[in-house]
């Protein structure tokens, strides 16, 4: 009985039985599980990049006992905290006494790869460890070995070279050559297609590469564009030659007559067999599959499953990859059939005999098309996930080891650390959300990680005494258990959040090995400032506007005392301009507020972020949005500046790019409200009930039950026996805002009573134009709810003449359905359109 265990496209081992049905994977198939990172290869790739690391099963490691190289963080620090700026870094690893570990390159089923130094030739590799459970099995070792040795015989500057296998403490590693660069897999994967001469040019490579292996008798087996590195210096290089054959392990079976491994879409159709006498031919139909998604941007088979796509391989020819690229020339595509030709027979029959026929297809001066002029200033696109070759990092809630109440300077670090790991390129950091679950337990930080999925995590603590900081931290790769780095800094208290900056620029340099220089910031000199500071951000998190009062009142302090901060002014604009939207308050200060913090700083992305959002609270959208792209080209992962630029395009009818930014916002932070409450009444504007509720679900597990706006979806679904039944419920509740219970009233009666609540009325002169315009909205839809049209369209016209551009609402709100065939509709649609194009037009700008 063959067991089919594979999705996607990981590469696989199968081990065949004789005589196969014709068309058919062979019976008794045992095909080994991918990498659970998910990443061609079992690895994942990074820039720079090493070479990847053979496929094989999918087993987690689980070390017997926790590192033990560097001090334990788990327990109350020891000794005394000296104050002075310094701090005591800890030793790298060094494995087989030589190699000294200095960055995590990429993550796979079969172990890590690092980033080394050969401290006995002061050189730097690539270091590949081999999790203990499969070096264990029987023959793999000296399999591997043998393959090593056959794998040295190639001798060329477009292949890797391989120089050693080692072993510490019971676990083998590999050394190979270090390539600094990326793989052609992420490059496809930035750019899509490419062009035909830089294609051609690549190849050209790749070729010399097989024909100086294939003649030193080597077959690579698994060529993919993740085996293909360039470099910074624009060589091409070849990795895994021979390699991965080592680890096909030997199947049960005693009448196997073949075994093969690779990715199935990259495998020719005799590997998907598991025939014995494999070729060139078949790196040479690899080829022909890589070229195919270099210049269509598509790989050529597709299917539900990595079987599905196997087995088309031995019934169907590969499709025309014209139907992917229109404009791509007749010989290219002949050349890239020929290479995935079913028949061996009729593919070319050397890698050189690809790269001659795609020379004498390549013009002199090719055709390229211009690229499109770029924006005025950087501005990155939404990120719908994250990168397949992104590292996972975990930062585990660092633990206070002072007082109860500096509790929160420990939440604080650990947010701000998060906040800086996910503004770098290459790191995919779980959001505080994700991670704050762990806060105060004793799990081992090893079990998290495996538990979030992550390669590495960041543990820690902070404990505060006599004026001064201590931080303990340290790097833990999550596959085995190595220390990559730790550290123990004892500052003054006032040089807390550089701290941060200092433990952030190490982690990124232990992950990425080419982190940019360390940042220094402008962090203010008095500590008591930046302990009001810290305690702000806490308050200005739980939006309730007694939390803001107090947030703002802390972030008056700390300006009382460093006047011109620019964090704490951005910190103080923000406060202020959510607490005019919600109360009126203080409309007067907003604007001078944030021109004041824009003044100070105005490169800050926080700075911009405040006057964002007092522009779109003072009627002038478009300029907000202008100024959140200012902000998410210094700041991408400003997740607050996601949520809000969601927000407005929403509501200027950008559903595509307005969903994607509040999904790249939770990414970051699952508990930024705006982009929740955004997703959510974009699905019930949408009719997706179901989708709606699971928002607002969500919400409610991060203690946000948002009653304002499950009572205003109920209006739109007509249900009152549910808004009765939430109406019993919130007479239970504390904190519930007036407007929920003045909807649901209004529901149960079926009419809008005279003794209406304030909290409904829009007569609010002195509230943002912002909130006005919302308010009226709400009184269409009560309007609508009782069968009022005219009115309808008088509060429509109220709202308009407040702020309104809220054009998805206009088109999709249930409660306007009547309003939209009245002949005033259109005028009014009109001037909302207008206005949403106007956005849109600065949201597209160059």
């Amino acid at each position: 009985m063959s067991q089919y265990k594979l999705s996607n496209d990981e590469t696989i081992e199968v081990t065949q039985l004789a005589d196969p049905l014709p068309g058919q994977p062979r019976s008794g198939s045992v095909v080994t599980p991918p990498s659970p990172l998910g990443a061609p290869g079992g690895t994942t790739p990074s820039s720079p990049v090493t070479p990847s690391m053979p496929s094989t099963p999918a087993t987690p490691s689980t070390p017997s006992t926790p590192p033990t190289t560097g001090p334990d963080f788990r327990g109350p620090a020891s000794g005394p905290l000296s104050g002075a700026a310094g701090g005591e870094a800890m030793a790298r690893q060094v494995l087989g006494g030589r190699y000294e570990l200095l960055s995590l390159v990429g993550s796979g089923g079969m172990g890590n790869v690092y980033r080394a130094r050969d401290t006995e030739l002061d050189e730097v590799v690539a270091l590949k460890t081999l999790r203990r459970e499969i070096a264990d099995k029987a023959g793999v070792i000296e399999r591997f070995r043998r393959e090593v040795r056959l794998a040295r015989r190639v001798t060329h500057p477009n292949v890797a070279r391989v120089f050693d296998i080692g072993e510490h403490g019971g676990d083998k590693f590999l050394t190979m050559e270090y390539v600094d660069g990326e793989s052609l897999a992420d490059l496809l994967a930035r750019e899509g297609a490419m062009t035909l001469g830089r294609g051609v040019e690549i190849t050209r490579a790749v070729c010399a590469g097989l024909g100086a292996a294939h003649k030193a008798g080597v077959i690579h087996r698994d060529l993919k564009p993740d085996n293909v590195l360039i470099a910074r210096d624009g060589r091409v290089v070849l990795t895994d030659f021979g390699i991965a054959r080592a680890f096909n392990l030997e199947g049960g079976a005693s009448n196997t007559v073949g075994m093969t491994l690779g990715t199935p879409a990259y495998m020719a159709p005799e590997q998907v067999q598991g025939l014995q006498d494999i070729d060139g031919r078949a790196d040479v139909y690899a080829l022909g599959a890589m070229l195919f998604e270099m210049f269509t941007g598509e790989r050529a088979w597709r299917g539900d499953g990595v079987f599905a796509v196997a087995a088309a391989k031995l019934i169907t020819d590969p499709p025309d990859p014209r139907t992917r690229r229109a404009d791509l020339p007749a010989g290219f595509a002949r050349v890239i059939l020929q290479c995935m030709a079913r028949d061996p027979a009729a593919r070319f029959a050397t890698a050189e005999a690809v790269a001659e026929a795609l020379s004498t297809l390549t013009q002199p001066q090719e055709n390229v098309t211009p690229e499109p002029p770029k924006p005025s200033f950087p501005f990155p696109a939404p990120a719908a996930a994250p990168a397949v070759g992104d590292k996972g990092v975990a930062v585990l809630p660092f633990r206070n080891q002072g007082p109860s109440d500096d509790a929160y300077l420990a939440d604080e670090l650990t947010d701000d650390l998060i906040d800086t790991l996910s503004m770098t390129r290459g790191l995919r950091v779980k959001p505080r959300g994700v991670v704050n679950r762990f806060k105060g337990g004793d799990q081992d930080p090893l079990e998290i990680g495996r538990e979030l999925g992550v390669q590495v995590v960041v543990d820690g603590s902070v404990r505060r005494r006599g004026g001064a900081v201590r931080i303990s931290a340290r790097l833990i790769s999550v596959a085995d258990g190595f220390q990559l780095w730790a550290q123990r800094l004892d500052r003054p208290e006032q040089e807390v959040l550089r701290m941060s900056d200092e433990v952030a620029h190490a982690i990124v340099e232990a992950l990425t090995s080419d982190a940019p220089a360390a940042p220094v910031r402008e962090s203010p000199s008095d500590p008591v400032a930046i302990d009001l500071y810290l305690r702000g951000r806490q308050l200005y998190r739980r939006f309730w506007p007694s939390s803001l009062r107090e947030a703002l009142a802390l972030y008056e302090q700390a300006l009382a005392r460093v006047p011109g901060d620019p964090m704490i002014l951005a910190a103080s604009a923000l406060a202020r301009c959510r607490l005019w939207f919600f109360t009126g308050e203080g409309g007067d200060q907003v604007a001078e507020a944030a021109a004041r913090a824009v003044k100070a700083a105005p490169d800050l992305a926080e700075t911009r972020l405040a006057l964002a959002a007092v522009r779109l609270h003072d009627s002038d959208a478009a300029g907000a949005v202008r100024e959140l792209r200012r902000a998410l080209s210094r700041s991408p992962a400003l997740a607050e500046a996601q949520g809000l630029l969601a927000s407005i395009l929403l509501e200027a009818g950008e559903v595509g790019d307005g969903q994607r930014w509040c999904e790249s916002a939770l990414n970051l932070d699952p508990s930024t409200p705006l982009a929740h409450a955004s997703l959510t009444r974009l699905y019930a504007l949408q009719g997706r009930w179901k989708e709606a509720d699971t928002e607002l679900s969500a919400a409610a597990q991060l203690g946000s039950e948002q009653w304002p706006i499950r009572a205003r979806y109920l209006l739109w679904r007509r249900d009152v026996s549910k808004a009765e039944g939430l109406l019993r419920d919130l007479d239970e509740q504390m904190h519930v805002p007036g407007m929920a219970r003045a909807l649901l009233q209004i529901m149960r009666e079926g009419r809008i009573p005279g003794n209406t609540p304030q909290m409904l009325s829009a007569e609010m002169s002195h509230h943002a134009p912002r909130r006005r315009a919302f308010m009226h909205q709400l009184r269409a839809e009560v309007h609508g709810f009782v069968g009022d049209t005219e009115e309808v369209l008088n509060e429509i016209q109220r709202a308009i003449d407040a702020a309104l551009i809220d054009l998805l609402w206009l088109d999709r709100c249930p409660m306007l359905d009547e309003a939209r065939q009245h002949p005033r509709f259109a005028a009014l649609h009109a001037v909302v359109k207008r206005r949403a194009d106007a956005i849109l037009e600065a949201y597209r700008e160059r």
